[in-house]
């Protein structure tokens, strides 16, 4: 059986494929330090619309999830514990749903014991914030409605907090 080698030269575009990939990570995330889109989303179980705006303020936390999305089922009981303990400190949760049904997410956020808004997502919503491609993707706000982090992937309570406290 003959093996094929990749010579140098391909090991070497590979790797600076990867670093210029792992720079641009490491940037400055979209949108970072702009005001953040204002969108007007159903809640899940009342219909009711919330519009970021209403939000003026406060420290705001957007995450965007999938029904179908796994890590995101993981990561949504740890910001259900920070809306809960932060809340009072003026800190506002809220949870679009993408690419799911109205039916899907109501079991979602009953199935977790959700007690943050969960909204009714879109293409549109999901565009205005740079289009949302990775779940979760979770934005970060601060008082005044400007994006002070973008968060790709899931992450643990603790650095949730240590991002969220400091704009408190």
């Amino acid at each position: 059986m003959r093996t094929k080698t990749v010579g140098v030269r391909g090991v070497g575009f590979w790797a600076l494929l990867l670093m210029l990939g792992l720079a641009l990570a490491a940037g400055p995330a979209w949108g970072q330090g702009k005001g953040a889109p204002d969108f007007n989303l159903p809640d899940i179980s009342t219909g009711k619309e919330y519009s970021l705006s209403q939000f003026k303020g406060k420290v705001v936390v957007i995450n965007f999830f999938t029904f179908f999305c796994g890590p995101c089922r993981e990561e949504m009981p740890d910001l259900n514990k920070i809306h809960n303990e932060m809340k009072g400190q003026g800190l506002a949760m809220l949870g679009i749903g993408l690419s799911s049904s109205p039916t899907q997410l109501r079991f979602l956020a009953k199935q977790l014991d959700l007690e943050y808004p969960i909204l009714i997502g879109d293409d549109k919503v999901s565009k205005a914030y740079g289009g949302v491609e990775v779940v979760p993707t979770t934005f970060i706000l601060d008082k005044s409605g400007k994006i002070a982090h973008k968060i790709l992937g899931t992450r643990k309570k603790e650095e949730f907090v240590r991002m969220i406290q400091p704009l408190l």
